[in-house]
C-alpha cells in the first residue's frame, strides 16, 4: 500500500509565527507546546502534521496523536488488553493516546472544551513526564512527553488557567485577506493534491535543510550564553507586562535561547528576545505597555461617543450600573430553591434550574466494563457475563434567553434590570460548563445575539451591549430559537428562558399574539424546559406574560421589582 504523502513543511506559505513556535518546541521540548486561537480552515492541522513529517528526517520515532474532546478514559489512559486476559491469562496493557504522543505530538482541536478529568490528566502528565495506569487493581507507570499543541476559538469557552499556563507558546492566526497570499496558498495546495509526489520533490532540499538546522540547534542548545543584561531585559519585561508567576520569565530565557541556537548564534541577543517575547506573553500579560496610550485614546472615544448618543438609545453603562445592585439583591435565576429562597417575595422559580453536580448513575448501561470480574466470571463459570462499572457522567447545560428588548421594556428600564440580573447570576456559573446563547426581539424582529458559547464573561458584554427599541416579533424570535436548537439537536434538552412583558405587537398576521402562541406549540412545544419570565413593572399589570405561558402550557415565573 502507498504511503501517503504529508504536506511539505517548507511549503506552508505564510504563518511564520505558528512555524516557529512549533520549531521552537522542537529544539527544546521542555518548552511545552504552542496554544493556537484562530480561524478555521487557516491550516493549523496540516501545519502540525507537515512538522511530523519534518522530524522523520530527525528521529523515526516521532508520533502524531490526536486527541478527539470525546475520547473515553480508557482511550486516553489505556485499558487490560480483555482477548489476551481470557485466552493467555495474562495481563496486558494497551496504551492510551497519551502514552503513545511520548516523544511526539499530541494534538488537541478545541482544547478548551476538554473536560475537566482530562485536563487534570494532561496536566499530571505534562509536569511528571508520564502517570500511573490504574485499572481493575493494575497499575502501571508509562512514559508520556510530547510538544501538546491545541487550537481554540475564545468565543466558544475559556481555557482553565492550570492548562493555558502549560502551553508554553502561543500564537493567533487570522485568515489572510491579502489577495497574493491566498492566491499563492491555495496554487500550492492544489498542485499537492494534483501531484504530491512531484509537489514534495520540490521541497526535498529544503526539508532536509530545515531538519539539519533543527539538529544543530538542538546540539548546541546548552552552549548559547545568556549575559546579565539579557536576563534583566526578561525581568522587567514580565514585570512590565504584570505577568503571573515565574514561569513566564523561565520560558522567555528558554525560548530566546532555543532561537538563538535556530539562528546559528552563541549568544541571546535583544533582537532574539524582541522575536520570540510576543509567543510567551500573549496568553499571559494581563498589561501591554505598548498599546497603554491608544487604548487611552479609544476609552476616551467611547466616552465622547456615549455622551453624544440619541435620546432614544439607552445609557448601557448607567442603567447597568443603576440597577445591578438590585438585580444582585435578586434571588438569582440559575439556582437551587432552598426553604430560604422559596420564603422570599422575589424573582424565585418554583423547581431547580439548574441542578448542581447533576449526575446519572448508568449502571449496566454504561460502556464501561469491568475487565477483571467479567474474566473471572467466565474462568468460573465457562459463560460470558459482561459486568459493567458504575458510571458517573455530568450532565451538560444548555441555556437559551430569549430577550425582549423592545419599546415597552424601555419604559420603566426593565430590559436595564434584564441585563443586570443575567450578568450578576452567570458569574456564579463561571467555572461550569455551561452553554449559553441569547435570541433578542427589537424593530419587529429578532436577532441572534450570540450562538452557543461557553465564554461567560464574552457572553455578557454582548447582553450588556444589547439596545432596546421598536415592536415585539414573538414568533420571529421562536423561529430563530428553532434554528439554534435544530443545529446542535437540542430540541429536548435545552433550557428556554423567554424573558418579555408580554406586549407582542408585531407579526404576519392581524393577530401576532396568537401567531406566535401557535408557532410555539408547532414547532416548540417539544422542549419540556420553556418558562416565560414576566418583567411587566407598574401598578396596573396586563398580565400578559401570564397569558402567554398559559396558552402555551411553560413555566410561568415574575420578577417583583
Amino acid at each position: 500500500m502507498m504511503e501517503q504523502k504529508s504536506f511539505p513543511f517548507t511549503a506552508i506559505y505564510g504563518q511564520d509565527d505558528f512555524k516557529l513556535a512549533l520549531l521552537l518546541c522542537m529544539i527544546d521540548p521542555s518548552l511545552g507546546g504552542v496554544l493556537v486561537q484562530g480561524d478555521k480552515g487557516t491550516g493549523k492541522t496540516t501545519t502540525v502534521r507537515a512538522l511530523q513529517n519534518l522530524m522523520k528526517n530527525i528521529t523515526t520515532h516521532f508520533p502524531f496523536i490526536n486527541l478527539p474532546i470525546g475520547a473515553t478514559e480508557d482511550r486516553v489512559l489505556g485499558s487490560i488488553q480483555l482477548e489476551t486476559l481470557i485466552n493467555d491469562k495474562k495481563i496486558e496493557v494497551q496504551k492510551g493516546l497519551l502514552s503513545k504522543a511520548h516523544q511526539g505530538i499530541l494534538y488537541i482541536d478545541e482544547v478548551n472544551l476538554l473536560n475537566d478529568y482530562l485536563i487534570d490528566i494532561l496536566l499530571d502528565a505534562s509536569s511528571s513526564g508520564g502517570y500511573f495506569l490504574e485499572r481493575d487493581s493494575i497499575s502501571k507507570w508509562l512514559d508520556s512527553r510530547f510538544c501538546l499543541v491545541g487550537t481554540m476559538n475564545p468565543e466558544e469557552g475559556d481555557l482553565r488557567p492550570q492548562l493555558l499556563d502549560r502551553f508554553g507558546l502561543a500564537v493567533t492566526i487570522k485568515t489572510p485577506t491579502d489577495k497574493q497570499t491566498r492566491i499563492e496558498i491555495v496554487n500550492r495546495r492544489l498542485n499537492f493534491d494534483l501531484d504530491s509526489n512531484l509537489f514534495c520533490i520540490q521541497f526535498e532540499d529544503q526539508e532536509k535543510k530545515l531538519a539539519d538546522q533543527i539538529t544543530s540547534a538542538r546540539r548546541e542548545l546548552s552552549n548559547i550564553y545568556l549575559s546579565n543584561e539579557i536576563r534583566e531585559n526578561i525581568a522587567e519585561i514580565c514585570i512590565a507586562h504584570q505577568v503571573e508567576g515565574l514561569r513566564a520569565d523561565i520560558l522567555l530565557m528558554k525560548a530566546s535561547r532555543a532561537y538563538a541556537a535556530f539562528q546559528n548564534y552563541k549568544e541571546v541577543t535583544t533582537v532574539h528576545l524582541e522575536k520570540i517575547a510576543p509567543l510567551v506573553l500573549n496568553h499571559r500579560a494581563k498589561y501591554f505597555p505598548e498599546n497603554n496610550q491608544a487604548k487611552g485614546n479609544k476609552e476616551e472615544n467611547k466616552e465622547n461617543e456615549a455622551e453624544n448618543k440619541d435620546n432614544g438609545a439607552e445609557n448601557r453603562s448607567t442603567e447597568l450600573k443603576d440597577y445591578l445592585l438590585q438585580a444582585t439583591a435578586t434571588n438569582q435565576f440559575l439556582k437551587i430553591n432552598t426553604p430560604e429562597t422559596q420564603s422570599t417575595k422575589r424573582f424565585v422559580f418554583e423547581r431547580p434550574i439548574i441542578q448542581k453536580n447533576k449526575t446519572q448513575n448508568f449502571g449496566k448501561t454504561s460502556t464501561t466494563i469491568n475487565i477483571l470480574n467479567t474474566v473471572k466470571e467466565y474462568l468460573i463459570t465457562k459463560k460470558i457475563k459482561i459486568h459493567y462499572k458504575k458510571t458517573i457522567s455530568k450532565a451538560k447545560i444548555h441555556l437559551v434567553f430569549l430577550i425582549d428588548s423592545s419599546s415597552s421594556m424601555i419604559k420603566d428600564q426593565q430590559i436595564s434590570f434584564i441585563k443586570g440580573m443575567i450578568s450578576e447570576t452567570l458569574l456564579k456559573f463561571k467555572n461550569k460548563k455551561i452553554w449559553l446563547s441569547a435570541v433578542a426581539l427589537q424593530n419587529g424582529t429578532a436577532t441572534i445575539i450570540l450562538k452557543f458559547t461557553q465564554n461567560i464573561d464574552y457572553f455578557i458584554a454582548q447582553i450588556e451591549q444589547l439596545r432596546s427599541g421598536g415592536k415585539t416579533n414573538l414568533r420571529a424570535g421562536f423561529y430563530l430559537v428553532k434554528q439554534l436548537l435544530k443545529s446542535k439537536n437540542l430540541e429536548k434538552e435545552t433550557l428556554l428562558y423567554i424573558m418579555t412583558d408580554g406586549k407582542v405587537n408585531e407579526g404576519k398576521t392581524q393577530n401576532p399574539f396568537e401567531e406566535a402562541v401557535s408557532y410555539f406549540k408547532t414547532y416548540l412545544k417539544i422542549n419540556k424546559h420553556t418558562t416565560v419570565i414576566d418583567t411587566e413593572k407598574g401598578f396596573v399589570k396586563l398580565a400578559l406574560a401570564k397569558k402567554l405561558a398559559n396558552q402555551m402550557k411553560v413555566n410561568y415565573e415574575s420578577i417583583v421589582y
